[in-house]
């Protein structure tokens, strides 16, 4: 028994897991490297004499590749940065209705604006509505209360617009 596949195979490129900026890490490493490969060739370059100057300079070199080695371990020692919380959004202080909850329906006769009770109270809108105003309506398969925004104006409500 044999199964066929018909569907075509797709290859996706990868660029593979590599870093391709150089950070300050990398960077480290790449001296500490470097420096001990220097004091490696410098000291088997240098004659078996005993002079002060070959002494100074090997021991500038062990110098460097230390502090660099110290340096390497002590960035590693930071703790990772903590997460900045995002705030919760406060509740609105004013009597001024939200515009984002705005629905604006044009007929052809005149323009009404309506303020949906669920987004007025999502917004942190807390404050009473007023019941005269309210209407039954259906958005988006949701029974909800509407608000136009000539009667919540009338009731001493802010409505940004007309």
């Amino acid at each position: 028994m044999s199964v066929e596949f018909r569907s075509k195979s797709h290859r996706i490129a990868s660029n593979g897991i590599s870093e391709t900026s150089l950070t300050g890490r990398r960077f480290a490493a790449m001296m500490t490297g470097g420096a001990a490969a220097l004091a490696l060739v410098l000291a088997t370059a240098i004659p078996a004499r005993a002079d002060k100057k070959d002494d100074l300079a090997k021991a500038l070199i062990a110098a460097l590749v230390v502090g660099v080695i110290a340096h390497e371990l002590k960035d590693k020692d930071k703790p990772a940065p903590v997460p900045v919380p995002v705030p919760a959004p406060e509740p609105v202080k004013s009597k001024r209705v939200p515009s984002v909850c705005a629905i604006s329906i044009d007929g052809a006769e005149r323009s009404v604006t309506l303020y949906p009770e669920s987004c007025l109270r999502a917004e942190g809108f807390d404050y009473r509505l007023p019941r005269g105003c309210a209407n039954s309506a259906t958005i988006y398969g949701e029974r909800d209360r509407v608000y136009s925004a000539q009667c919540l104006r009338d009731a001493g409500f802010r409505v940004s617009g007309r």
